[in-house]
């Protein structure tokens, strides 16, 4: 049996200044650190308030919800009236807590209560008096003195 020598390396610089396990516990920490931060700053700047005092319009995480909003406030009266039957029916039966919804109520019992030329007007007019009246006394209260002048739509 023959025995060859072996040569063996040196260790090829100094050992590193932070041990493995201190630079991953500090590194962990700026994380977290650096995360709750960020999430306290983007959410303070998500939720902020326009020098008017205004509320900022936030998405709810609500596709459907968002866009009956925008129609209840933002949406030109038209547009309002083209989908009436979809928004006062998902506004009753899918969001009836809603007060951004119960406005666009307002907006198109106002309207049934001005314009004489809609299509089914009279329908229209005594199926939003029912919803209105069916609707929580909180978010209805408003509207509770349009009921009876749209039943007597003629």
């Amino acid at each position: 049996m023959r025995l060859d020598p072996v040569l063996l390396a040196a260790p090829s610089g100094p050992p590193a200044l932070v041990p493995t396990r201190r630079a991953f516990m500090l590194g962990g920490t700026l994380f977290a650190a650096g995360l709750s931060l960020g999430g306290a700053c983007g959410y303070a700047i998500g939720s902020r308030r326009t020098e008017g005092g205004e509320e900022v319009e936030v998405s709810t995480g609500d596709a459907d919800l968002d866009e009956l909003r925008r129609l209840a406030v933002k949406a030109p009266i038209e547009e309002l009236v083209k989908h009436r039957l979809v928004f006062v029916n998902a506004t009753f039966a899918d969001y009836p807590k809603d007060a951004t919804l119960w406005k666009g109520i307002g907006r198109l019992a106002e309207f049934v209560l001005s314009d004489f030329a809609m299509d089914d007007r009279r329908k229209f007019a005594a199926a939003l008096a029912g919803v209105i009246e069916q609707a929580d006394i909180v978010v209805s209260r408003d509207l509770r003195q349009l009921a009876p002048k749209l039943r007597r739509v003629r």
